[in-house]
């Protein structure tokens, strides 16, 4: 029995026009317990093997990093800003000490008010069975002259099969009550149901509801009841605070680089091999920056000022005795050139120093920097491109089939 044309060409260009939207879509992750747009941007999420119910600990480690500075937002920035000391935790679902449109918690507020965790780690205890693990980074000043300095390392956080959700939360000082952060990141592929590999999220100031106060520098005004916690947009940024260069939008205040580590069977604590680097640079924006280089092997290979060591009294003396440093890129490794300077807008040496791309390099505002899993980590999709393929021909087949 033959179908109708009609329905035969509506029905193929249906399927054709949901290939295209499948294809070209953003990073788009399917949550029931909130919208992942409303509180935070994906930038780059990367599938992994490691099945979500592996018997292995499982763990992320994290970066977080300072997007707050007054490139970004330069209405009235503060001369001494501050990032509190971040902190994430991951949880149950039941689990919410923030919540968009809802009162924060104490800890919450005191985190926002005054950068201090100690009362948020109290209450994550005490929510027993909820909270599975919770770590704490070190806050930093904000480096006004060099952002690339803007950054904190975090402890390896575990999650698990009940504990899948991810959150993060840090203060922003001064201010009356604003932070930044994020909650139910969902770390395990709804789909495929193994963990991703990689995650990189923004995130954008709140203001908590408890303090009037609408200037960085205004005096303690708590509100009695407090309001509730909303998201700081150009329609309410107060006295235009947090907009960008332009004044049409509130640019992102923090940047969350998180990474699995799967330790081996049987082993319940692991990390990382210099974890945190001895430089202290960001290896995971930039691979291999904890890495010396030999001018005599390597192409490119910058020397830089070597950091003051502290004298012991009667240690050996030091094996480098003529002090010398050498790096790929003494900026990327947190060291100063030996000619010149660090500079917001630096760029990093490359082959003949035309900063050329190279295979798994990837250059935003002007500097070139390179990430780590370069295979398929530039697909702005939660689907793989093998996926893909597999899903429409399934498709094709499927409305072929009821079509004759």
């Amino acid at each position: 029995m033959m179908r109708s044309p009609i329905l035969l060409t509506s029905v193929v260009y249906t399927w054709l026009a949901l290939t295209l939207q499948l294809a070209s879509a953003d990073i788009v992750v399917e949550n029931d317990l909130i919208n992942p747009e409303e509180i935070f941007d994906f930038i780059v999420l990367q599938d992994s093997n490691h099945w979500w119910l592996s018997p292995n600990t499982t763990q992320y480690f994290c970066v977080m990093r300072g997007l707050w500075n007054p490139y970004n937002h330069p209405k009235k920035f503060p001369n001494l800003a501050r990032v509190s000391n971040p902190l994430i935790y991951t949880s149950s679902k039941q689990y919410l000490p923030w919540l968009i449109n809802r009162a924060t918690t104490w800890g919450v507020e005191k985190i926002a008010e005054t950068g201090f965790t100690d009362t948020f780690k109290v209450e994550a205890r005490a929510a027993g069975r909820m909270v599975n693990d919770l770590q704490e980074g070190k806050g930093f000043f904000v480096d006004q002259e060099d952002p690339e300095k803007n950054y904190a390392y975090l402890p390896g956080i575990k999650v698990t099969p009940d504990y899948p959700f991810l959150s993060g939360i840090a203060g922003l000082m001064p201010t009356p009550d604003w932070f930044t952060g994020f909650y139910l990141l969902d770390v395990i592929d709804e789909y495929d149901r193994t963990f991703w590999n990689r995650i990189l999220i923004h995130t954008y100031p709140w203001d908590s509801g408890t303090d009037a106060g609408d200037t960085y520098m205004s005096v303690d005004q708590d509100l009695d009841p407090p309001r509730n916690v909303e998201r700081i947009t150009p329609k309410n940024a107060p006295n235009g605070i947090f907009l960008s260069p332009d004044g049409r939008t509130v640019p992102p205040v923090a940047e969350w680089d998180c990474v699995l580590h799967v330790c081996e069977e049987g082993e319940d604590d692991c990390q990382p091999d210099n974890w945190p680097p001895e430089n202290g640079c960001d290896m995971l924006k930039y691979p291999g920056c904890e890495l010396e280089c030999d001018p005599e092997f390597d192409e490119v290979c910058e020397e830089c000022k070597p950091k003051p060591k502290l004298i012991k009294l009667g240690a050996a003396p030091d094996e480098n005795e003529n002090g010398r440093t050498f790096y790929r890129s003494c900026c990327q490794s947190n060291h100063e050139p030996l000619n010149g300077m660090c500079t917001p807008g630096w760029r990093s040496p490359s082959k003949g120093g035309t900063g050329a791309d190279d295979e798994g390099t990837s250059k935003k505002d002007g500097r070139s920097f390179w990430r780590p899993f370069r295979s398929g980590s530039g697909a702005a999709s939660n689907l793989s491109t093998s996926s893909l393929v597999s899903t429409m021909v399934l498709m094709g087949m499927g409305l072929f089939a009821l079509i004759y």
